[in-house]
């Protein structure tokens, strides 16, 4: 809120105005960057019908504008010992993927993976006039209110692909977030702006109507591709416009030739590239961010035609258990300007309890990439050397280290594997498969083939190589085998990159058939062959064959319209990069045929000492009129009674 005391009065959006005149002249730019004129004016039009008419705007306020501002008017906001603006997004604490809505209408629909009950996609539909309802709700509550912070900022790092995103919030966390997480313009820029490719309305501290068509709860995080918009109700999670962004990405980049990837992404001395992919707990973080390695970026990058952009202008870490000897650059990024989300402080001292999980086990921190030391500016570098697929396996059967080939890399980087352990999550005893499609299922708007078929292309084009590197257990499942020491991933990742590997000898690996190298400098060869690691060979095959039907189980939801997206022929060149089913069929069989062998086995024992017991005692006619017969007694006590007993003392099953 402004005050008599303020030197200057809050920018009043000036840009808002002129909105056709203004496309008009940013033709060409338009042009360049893949987004339409047309769509354009219809952003532009949707921008003045929505009614946005606020009686205040803060137009993008540096941060300690925004840090008074959230203190003023946000509660339970502080500012840490670090500098860093601790604060609290409320209820939600993380995204809710279930309450994503995209709208269906005939320029896009298409082109849009669409969610049914067997695909596996994350975009439930809703229609345009639904979506302009929870518009409507959106912008009159942001109407409302004495002011609202609006931040205009970039989407990629590539000029030629440059993305200009508008962000309408109530509140200065979410202003200050973003502008971390968008590629910050300078004033000329700024004043240069003009008008935005894609709008956010945030209101999330107002609910949608749980009671409205394709609604499923008060939260609802909805996207309508053609006029370029996106309505957020009922959540003030920031990390909801982050994601937003990268999906508008997913969809608008491929269109232009340009691949989007969530990854993690360095460059070392020699230009060599590496693009890392991995879900959570394998490792991505840890290994992307390399002292001798700058970062171009750490979550979201594009594959253009002059090599790969970063798509954000920060990065948000997660910092659970966050210590300075384990993280440095992450724990030296939290300091002034920086978004510290649901963390616990204390209240004394207005030290972070990293370790605490009382909130949640999603606290965060937002900050500008150039926080880090080791970063890139600006975030790009040339076409990738390495592309690199990280899986943690607690079943103990895939190799720490494994060459690709373009067929296995598409099938594996659809399949985005990893798995749960016991402890990670509540009722979670052994370990659990986890599939997340191209490593970020819950952000794809196109078949996720597609996003394969292009990364294989570009990997093609440009000689990348494929490699899968487990970073999980070994020599057994979890609680019977050990974790593969991040000391020899490291070597495993330092060998990549040296090009040691291209001159190894390789072994293939059964049902999965990759290529698995015999020796990696500093790395124990024996480690190489998950085989010889286990000591009962049986449950090892057991096991291999149990992973790989649940890959085929998981890879089975892409298979109902793939031809679709993207062709008979290249799903049929894609699910072959899969594990061989017969051999899967053949180890299965002979699984079941060697425990129906040691069952019967142990029946045939059973019945041995049974039959031992039996013979000890003499029988005698049964009684007249008995339905079973009867065993005589000897010394007072029957002798069926003497064998029961016997069988009981062998633990076997009650004789009648």
């Amino acid at each position: 809120m402004a005050t008599k005391s303020t030197p200057k009065t809050p920018h009043q959006d000036t840009a808002l105005l002129g909105m056709k005149s203004a496309a008009a002249k940013q033709k060409e730019q338009i042009s360049s960057t893949g987004v339409s004129v047309s769509s354009i004016m219809d952003a532009c039009k949707a921008f003045k019908e929505s009614g946005f008419k606020p009686k205040m705007v803060y137009r993008n306020l540096p941060p300690s504008h925004l840090y008074e501002k959230a203190l003023r008017y946000e509660p339970g906001t502080h500012i840490v010992n670090s500098g860093a603006l601790a604060t609290s997004s409320g209820a939600k604490t993380g995204r809710c993927p279930r309450d994503k809505r995209v709208v269906r209408e005939p320029s896009t629909e298409r082109d849009i993976w669409w969610a049914s009950t067997s695909s596996g996609s994350p975009n439930y539909e809703m229609d345009e006039r639904s979506f302009l309802l929870n518009r409507e709700t959106a912008v009159s509550y942001l109407n409302s209110l004495h002011h609202v912070f609006v931040f205009d900022g970039y989407a990629n790092w590539d000029p030629e692909a440059r993305i200009k995103v508008r962000v309408v919030t109530e509140r200065a966390y979410h202003a200050l977030f973003m502008h971390n997480m968008l590629i910050r313009p300078t004033g000329e820029e700024l004043e240069e702006y003009g008008e935005p490719d894609f709008i956010i309305y945030n209101a999330g501290a107002f609910p949608a109507n749980r009671f409205s068509n394709y609604m499923t709860s008060t939260t609802s995080v909805d996207i309508n591709l053609k006029s370029r918009e996106m309505v957020i109700l009922g959540t003030q999670y920031a990390g909801e416009m982050k994601k937003g962004v990268f999906s508008v990405m997913h969809y608008l980049m491929p269109k232009r030739g340009v691949l989007s990837l969530h990854s993690g992404c360095n460059m070392g001395a020699a230009g060599d590239v590496t693009l890392f992919f991995g879900l959570s707990g394998t490792g991505k973080t840890t290994l992307s961010t390399d002292p001798r390695r700058p970062l171009i970026g750490d979550d979201e990058h594009c594959w253009g035609p002059e090599g790969v952009f970063n798509i954000e202008g920060g990065c948000y870490a997660k910092c659970i258990g966050l210590k300075a000897s384990s993280e440095p650059e992450i724990y030296k990024a939290i300091r002034f300007g920086s978004v510290l989300e649901n963390v616990v402080v204390n209240e004394a001292t207005r030290a972070v309890d990293f370790v605490s999980n009382v909130i949640t086990e999603n606290t965060r921190a937002s900050y500008p990439i150039d926080y880090i030391d080791n970063a890139k500016i600006p975030c790009v570098g040339p076409h990738p050397r390495n592309v690199v697929l990280l899986c943690c396996d607690a079943f103990g059967v895939l190799p720490p280290i494994s060459k690709l080939s373009l067929e296995q890399v598409m099938y594996h980087f659809i399949s985005g594997y990893t798995s749960k352990v016991a402890g990670t999550e509540m009722g979670v005893t052994e370990p659990e498969a986890t599939f997340s499609a191209c490593y970020g299922g819950a952000f794809l708007m196109w078949h996720p083939m597609k996003y394969a078929a292009m990364l294989a292309e570009k990997m093609r084009q440009h000689g990348t190589k494929g490699w899968l590197v487990n970073t999980g257990w070994t020599g057994g499942s979890y609680g019977v085998g050990s974790r593969i020491s991040l000391k020899y991933t490291r070597a495993i990742i330092d060998a990549i990159h040296s090009g040691a590997l291209n001159s190894a000898q390789y072994l293939e690996m059964p049902l999965f058939k990759l290529q698995v190298p015999t020796s990696c400098p500093g790395v124990p060869s024996v480690l190489l062959q998950p085989a010889l690691q286990w000591a009962d060979k049986d449950d090892f095959n057991n096991t291999l064959a149990q992973l790989a039907t649940l890959f085929v189980g998981s890879f089975n939801s892409y298979l109902e319209d793939a031809a679709l997206h993207v062709g008979a022929d290249m799903a049929d060149r894609i699910l072959s990069g899969g594990p061989d089913m017969k051999q899967v069929q053949e180890l299965c069989e002979a699984a079941a045929a060697t425990a129906a062998a040691a069952a019967a086995a142990v029946n045939e024992q059973q019945q041995e000492k049974l039959e031992k017991a039996v013979a000890a005692c003499s029988t005698a006619p049964a009684p007249a009129g008995a339905d079973t017969v009867v065993v005589a007694g000897v010394g007072g006590e029957c002798k069926a009674c003497l064998a029961r007993k016997a069988s009981e003392a062998e633990g076997l099953p009650a004789v009648n």
